[in-house]
């Protein structure tokens, strides 16, 4: 259970260690004053997507934001999740081998499935491994992005948040700076 926050970091020498250029912040919050939305500029090779959902507070998701749990067997849930949990069937899990193909419940799907393979998951671990700045609180510190493991006992929520546009716009630039071919869109 965990949350932790990263935030960007004004420098005059480089963007390296998470730290952005005062001219780009500077275009960047002119750009959001002008418009009304963060400066997002795509990479010069999009590899992939990441999609801030505006509905979620911001919530960052690698792939649709609404993607629903698929079905499964209990032999695709096991072999997916929980590959050691098959050589002990019945101390495990209370299964016989001729159970293995019936449709596992909804209910331990969703618990596996959101902490594995949902977008937001999935957008939290691209990001988490990233360099993206400094996970604490300065005082001049700008932006921030919300790193949330399991909010509260109980729940094993897994996802990484924008706080607000012009996070959006450093986290992009950031991404730029890294060369990771990610481009932010909002949906």
């Amino acid at each position: 259970m965990s949350i932790s926050r990263r935030q960007f970091l004004l420098s005059t020498v480089g963007a390296v260690g998470g730290f952005i250029l005062p001219s780009f912040y500077t275009r960047a919050l002119e750009f959001l004053d002008q418009f009304g939305e963060p400066l997002l500029e795509a990479p010069k090779l999009v590899v992939d997507e990441l999609i801030i959902c505006t509905e979620r507070d911001g919530e960052l998701n690698l792939g649709d934001p609404w993607e629903q749990v698929p079905d499964m067997s209990w032999r695709e849930m096991l072999t997916r999740y929980q590959p050691e949990g098959l050589d002990n069937l019945e101390a495990h899990w209370d299964l016989t081998e001729s159970q293995l193909d019936d449709e596992a419940p909804w209910d331990w799907v969703v618990d596996f499935w959101c902490r594995a393979d949902s977008p937001n998951a999935r957008a939290y671990r691209l990001l988490n491994n990233l360099d993206l700045g400094p996970n604490f609180t300065e005082p001049d510190a700008i932006g921030g992005l919300v790193f949330t493991d399991g909010p509260c006992p109980g729940n094993d929520y897994l996802g990484v948040a924008v706080e607000d546009e012009i996070s959006a716009s450093l986290l992009q630039q950031r991404l730029n700076d890294l060369n990771t071919g990610i481009k932010l869109v909002y949906g």
